[in-house]
């Protein structure tokens, strides 16, 4: 190889790493979006975010009272990290369903799986609770 194709790889290179950087700081900058408890959309958003961080207090809030549960919420298997996308939303006066697309990442870089869930609603004042069985709690009593 001359040195030209040398520089042109070098400089190549650089501009691969400086943009690894710039990605890695603002995946790690942004803000995480508030999640609006007045929708279904973000009650149910609240709900699974609550859970994978532990934020058993955001959970039971959410949830209804009739399910039985109560912190700490242990016993359930929580996966360590998720992202979820919603599928289709659908808000009939005093009750809504929610359907998601839950993707789990495990360790490695292609170790994740993908599941539909579906989250049954009601209103509640001015805000939302998870009703029915939802997805990871099924039964709590």
């Amino acid at each position: 190889m001359t040195s030209r194709s040398n520089v042109v790889l070098a400089v190549i290179g650089a501009l691969v790493v400086v943009l690894a950087v710039v990605a890695g700081v603002v995946a790690t900058t942004r803000e995480n979006p508030t999640m609006d408890l007045s929708t279904p959309d973000g009650t149910v958003q609240a709900y699974v975010t609550a859970l994978v961080n532990h934020d058993d207090e955001t959970v039971e809030e959410v949830l209804d009272p009739e399910l039985g549960c109560i912190a700490p919420l242990r016993e359930m298997y929580v996966p360590s990290r998720v992202s979820l996308s919603i599928v289709e939303s659908d808000e009939r006066g005093d009750t809504a369903t929610v359907v998601v697309e839950i993707t789990e990442h495990g360790q490695g870089l292609f170790d994740s799986w993908s599941h539909r869930e579906r989250f049954e609603l009601e209103r509640v004042g001015d805000g939302w609770m998870v009703t029915g069985e939802p997805w990871p709690v099924y039964k709590c009593k």
